[in-house]
C-alpha cells in the first residue's frame, strides 16, 4: 500500500517543492493500493504543496459535445478516472468554469488561478491555467500513465501555434 510518507518521499525525490504548481495525471488502478483512495492521494499532494497549487483535470470532453452542449461545474461528472470524478466535488476544490477541460484546483490561489476558464474556445489558450503551467515553472506528474494522457501537451501545441 502506498502511503502518505511514500507520497511525500517521492515528491521530495523528484524535486517537487512545497511551492510549486503541479498538474497531475494518474491512473490510480495502475498505481496500486493508496492509503485512503483518491482522497488519500489528494489530501497528500495538497498538504506537501502547502504552498503551491494542485491542478487535477477533471475533463468532460466526451459528455459535453454538440448534441449535450451543457456543462454543469456543480453536477457534470469528469469522463477521465476515478482521481477526476473525486476532485471534482470535493468543498476544498475551486473547479475551473472550462465547458470540456476543466481543472480542480487545490491550494494557495485557487480561485484566482482559476479565472478566465469560462472564457475558452481551446483545450489549453495561451493564458489558460494549463498555459500558465509553463509561465510559473510548473511541473508535470503522471502516475501510472503515459504522455498519451498529458493534457499539458495541448498547451504546447497553442504555445507553439499547431493546427
Amino acid at each position: 500500500m502506498i502511503t502518505r510518507a511514500d507520497i511525500f518521499a517521492s515528491l521530495q525525490q523528484m524535486g517537487i517543492r512545497h511551492d510549486d504548481v503541479v498538474t497531475i495525471h494518474a491512473s490510480l488502478r495502475s498505481c496500486g493500493p493508496i492509503e485512503n483512495g483518491a482522497d488519500g492521494l489528494i489530501d497528500a499532494l495538497k498538504d506537501y504543496l502547502s504552498d503551491g497549487l494542485l491542478l487535477i483535470p477533471t475533463h468532460t470532453w466526451a459528455v459535453v459535445n454538440k448534441a449535450n452542449p451543457r456543462f454543469d461545474v456543480r453536477s457534470t461528472v469528469p469522463n477521465i478516472g476515478a482521481l477526476a470524478r473525486t476532485a471534482a466535488f470535493r468543498k476544498d476544490a475551486i473547479r475551473t468554469l472550462h465547458p470540456t477541460h476543466s481543472l480542480a484546483i487545490f491550494g494557495k490561489n485557487a480561485r484566482e488561478y482559476a479565472q478566465g476558464e469560462e472564457n475558452s474556445a481551446t483545450p489549453a489558450p495561451m493564458g489558460g491555467c494549463l498555459s500558465r503551467l509553463y509561465e510559473l515553472g510548473g511541473k508535470v506528474l503522471l502516475l501510472g500513465v503515459g504522455h498519451e494522457r498529458n493534457t499539458y501537451l495541448h498547451a504546447v501545441d497553442e504555445r507553439i501555434d499547431l493546427p
